[in-house]
């Protein structure tokens, strides 16, 4: 489990890339781990393509290079189901954990734990997005592609980012994490709009699917240190799995979940359910051959992902909507990811016109009074 922090085995960096301020930064904080100099990565991730497992061996190392790509991106939210306008910044790439059901064993071609160290073209980037953004409230958060919080004892990304969006307060940041690495984030004054979030699941998915990742106990109580020192905190049960006796474990979390969370330092919660491309369907089955979470009866959803069928997931989130939200007693943002209106309806009782709804009510102090049952 990772408690501690991540070392890796090896660090491969970027011939290009030895100058910049974070690479030396990296290096200095990782002086006793080896290192190798590489001038082609498309030849880096052939050799790791060699192995019989290139995403575990891939977790192992470290790769310190430029991001060539843009960092700031729409979330891509599967088109036929309804969004929330969330926008993703892309730094890292991979992750130390290995969960079952990560879609970037799939999505990604580079099996390297990656760092972007071209941090000015980001600031760039990032600068001029948000002069675009003037007057419009929106959430924007890293944890895409990668642990937002995984490699921060490396880099420091967190601090700078939260000095940075400490300008932008019509833009709530998120940091999304399942890791116990909160050290900077307790080291400086907390914005109002920095939100830091974590992915919680039943003890025994975290156990068996997650694998290095934090008992799910330990991540509540990162979230109490953070939200104590002031900082909003926000929850994504996502992927929620169905297996025997979901119902228990699930109320289970969400118990020890608001017994120790204040109800209003929570910005908002998250329900999704299992689904993943065909694709990745053989590489869990391969790389995981002890999980149970393929065995169960799914269909092939309308963006082409493969789910549960659409009562078992109405199911899994009423029963947490119940839970969560005791029958209206507490009101805190529930919302659906990459799901359908009619799912929304019969869910939370309420049905979005657009994302643009989803997003004003997600990004607005007021929004938690509207969605509640």
């Amino acid at each position: 489990m990772m408690n501690k922090p991540w070392s890796p085995e090896r660090i491969y960096i970027e011939q290009e890339s030895l100058d910049y301020s974070l690479s030396q930064k990296i290096l200095n904080r990782l002086k006793d781990v080896p290192v190798e100099i590489v001038s082609d990565l498309a030849a880096l991730y052939q050799r790791f393509s060699m192995f019989s497992d290139p995403l575990k061996e891939g977790k192992k190392c470290l790769l310190i290079c430029r991001g060539r790509g843009d960092f700031v991106k729409p979330c891509p939210c599967t088109p036929v189901y309804l969004g929330c306008r969330y926008t993703v910044i892309n730094l890292d790439l991979n992750c130390p954990l290995d969960c079952s059901y990560c879609i970037l064993q799939q999505y990604l071609t580079n099996p390297l734990v990656t760092v972007h160290v071209n941090t000015e073209d980001l600031w760039r980037e990032l600068e001029a997005f948000l002069q675009k953004q003037k007057g419009r409230m929106f959430r924007i958060g890293t944890g895409e592609l990668g642990d937002s919080l995984a490699l921060d004892h490396i880099t420091g990304r967190s601090r700078e980012l939260i000095s940075f969006f400490r300008k932008y307060p019509n833009a709530i940041f998120e940091l999304k994490t399942k890791t116990l690495h909160i050290s900077h984030l307790l080291e400086i004054k907390p914005p109002d709009n920095v939100v830091i979030a974590w992915s919680l699941n039943a003890g025994t998915i975290a156990r068996s699917e997650e694998k290095s990742a934090p008992p799910v106990h330990e991540r509540i109580e990162a979230a109490y240190k953070v939200a104590l020192v002031g900082y909003r905190v926000a929850f994504h049960f996502d992927p929620l799995i169905y297996f025997s006796g979901w119902e228990k474990e699930y109320s289970e979390v969400v118990e020890k979940l608001l017994s120790r969370i204040p109800v209003d330092k929570i910005a908002w919660i998250s329900l999704g359910s299992l689904r993943f491309p065909p694709s990745l369907k053989e590489i869990i089955a391969r790389r995981f051959p002890e999980s149970n979470i393929l065995y169960q009866e799914f269909i092939r959803g309308l963006d082409g992902k493969i789910r549960y069928f659409k009562p078992l997931r109405i199911r899994l989130y009423t029963h947490l909507v119940k839970a969560l939200l005791d029958g209206g007693k507490r009101k805190i943002p529930l919302y659906l990811c990459m799901e359908s209106k009619d799912i929304w309806r019969d869910v939370l009782k309420k049905e979005p016109e657009d994302e643009g709804e989803v997003e004003k009510y997600l990004s607005s102090s007021s929004g938690c009074c509207q969605y509640t049952i």
